[in-house]
């Protein structure tokens, strides 16, 4: 049986006869040469006194700079299956590095498909320095309003794979950034588990962190500054970079707008049933 050994803390819960490193919020980020902002959601607790497993769900963002000593290190965490929810132009434009046929089973379910140019815009604004904080924090807030309601299928689709995961074996999902879309689906897998609101907003602001947003914002201004003769902040970088609270608050408003809570988006919109649960809970927490 593989153990996510590299981080697992001192305690090990026995669960139907089966050892589950239990981790400590510090713990759990995974650093994996040339990918950002990867952490496992092990650890967390439920509402009623449950733990997420260890080494079952990880986050990340892009994996297409991935070194083989980190795709090595997948593969002995037992990851088995990787769920990208980048663009279809993202994903063709940065594909996944493994051999075709090789490494962890890939699934691509395209999120924010229909905004695929407006991605490609912002991200052309910030390389020529015209961007403004303005703008760019607009772009990020409004999408937190629609992903989840309008990308109803693709968010299933990433369900029905952790549904069909065989036991022991671990799920990476990702997006370009790991921090909107995957920050979404986090916050759906969280809840459907039963972890809380306060503890799922933690999670979610921990991207700022590992991608050290503050620092690189300033980085990449400058650069851009520099080569284009423009005088772009920081500020308008940011966005694109780190994450606010209210962006969190914007997909809990849609989402309760249109369903009335998370829970009833995650039962009417993705037609998850109580046997969903029920196996998603058994099959992901100790």
């Amino acid at each position: 049986m593989r153990l996510f050994r590299s981080i697992v803390a001192a305690t090990l819960l026995v669960v139907a006869g089966t050892f589950h490193p239990v981790l400590a919020a510090e713990d759990r980020a995974v650093p994996l040469e040339g990918v950002l902002n990867t952490r496992d959601l092990g650890g967390l607790t439920t509402q009623d006194g449950r733990t997420v497993r260890a080494g079952q769900l990880i986050r990340s963002g892009e994996i297409d700079q991935i070194s083989a000593t980190s795709m090595q290190r997948l593969d002995d965490m037992g990851v088995s299956a990787i769920v990208d929810l980048r663009t279809t132009s993202e994903a063709t434009a940065h594909p996944a590095q493994w051999p075709e046929g090789q490494g962890p089973a890939r699934h691509h379910f395209p999120v924010m498909e229909n905004e695929s140019q407006m991605i490609d815009d912002m991200r052309a604004s910030i390389k020529a320095g015209t961007a403004t904080e303005a703008e760019t924090d607009a772009l990020f807030l409004g999408a937190f309003g629609y992903i989840a309601t309008d990308y109803t299928e693709e968010y299933r689709d990433l369900f029905d794979v952790l549904l069909d995961q065989p036991e022991g074996e671990a799920v990476l999902y990702h997006c370009s950034g790991g921090k909107d879309r995957t920050g979404v689906a986090t916050a759906l897998v969280l809840t459907a588990l039963g972890v809380t609101k306060d503890d799922i907003q933690t999670d979610f602001m921990m991207s700022n962190t590992l991608k050290d947003a503050d620092n690189k914002a300033q980085q990449i201004a400058a650069e851009v500054n520099a080569a284009e003769g423009t005088n772009m902040t920081p500020e308008a970088v940011w966005p694109s970079l780190g994450v606010r609270e209210a962006y969190l608050d914007e997909f809990y408003k849609s989402v309760e707008a249109s369903y009335g809570s998370v829970d009833d988006y995650l039962r009417e919109g993705l037609g998850m049933t109580d046997a969903d649960f029920e196996t998603l809970r058994n099959r992901y927490l100790n």
